[in-house]
């Protein structure tokens, strides 16, 4: 038996009785099915339904009058379908590398601020920050802030072939006139060991690493 998936999908009004050949939303009534039984002492009528997608579905028939099932469950899937494609992150159904180098982006977003332009919402970030850099020329190339001390923003980001990895720098620092390993400059700042690694490696200078 197909069940029928609620959504809250606008429909136009609905018949007063339910009926064969009555419209609901994309289901066309066909027959009358076995009733809805709770508890084996409840029961409410149930309708099976054609949908337009070519698709069945057994729907009670007060799902049908309220307008809360209009569909076999193809409109949900066209909705979940149309969030994964509208800013054109998927192909083959795999994500775009453009797509995973802007969601780590704003992974890193926590010590590396991204620009308001790139985290709007509902897809419209990824379509604006695509639309800045463009598609990704070549998979040697790589997202890379011209300025690491500076936000991810259209003016200080580039797609880089084979940029170096900067590695952590250096196992010992200064601090105030100190020289300290890394781990315990962590420890004495209050922050963890990797995210002061993290920092250097993108090109913080070693006060703004330390700061927490």
């Amino acid at each position: 038996m197909i069940r029928a998936v609620s959504h809250r999908a606008p429909s136009p009004a609905s018949p007063i009785a339910v009926d064969p050949g009555n419209r609901f939303g994309r289901l066309m009534v066909r027959e009358e099915a076995e009733p809805y039984l709770w508890r084996g002492r409840f029961s409410r009528r149930r309708w099976t339904c054609d949908c337009d997608c070519g698709g069945s579905a057994v729907v009670r028939e007060d799902s049908l009058l309220s307008g809360h099932t209009t569909s076999c469950g193809c409109w949900r899937d066209d909705v979940v379908r149309d969030r994964a494609t509208r800013h054109g992150a998927r192909k083959d159904d795999r994500r775009r590398p453009e797509y995973q180098a802007w969601q780590t982006m704003l992974h890193r977003s926590q010590d590396a601020p991204v620009c308001a332009r790139w985290r709007a919402p509902d897809g419209k970030g990824f379509r604006q920050f695509l639309a800045d850099l463009g598609r990704r020329p070549t998979r040697a190339h790589r997202l890379v802030r011209l300025d690491p001390s500076r936000p991810f923003a259209p003016a200080n980001c580039r797609w880089v072939k084979n940029p170096p990895r900067a590695g952590v720098p250096r196992r010992l620092i200064t601090v105030r006139g100190r020289r300290l390993t890394l781990r315990d400059a962590a420890a004495e700042a209050g922050i963890a060991y990797a995210t002061l690694c993290k920092r250097l490696e993108r090109g913080w200078t070693v006060k703004a690493a330390l700061t927490p």
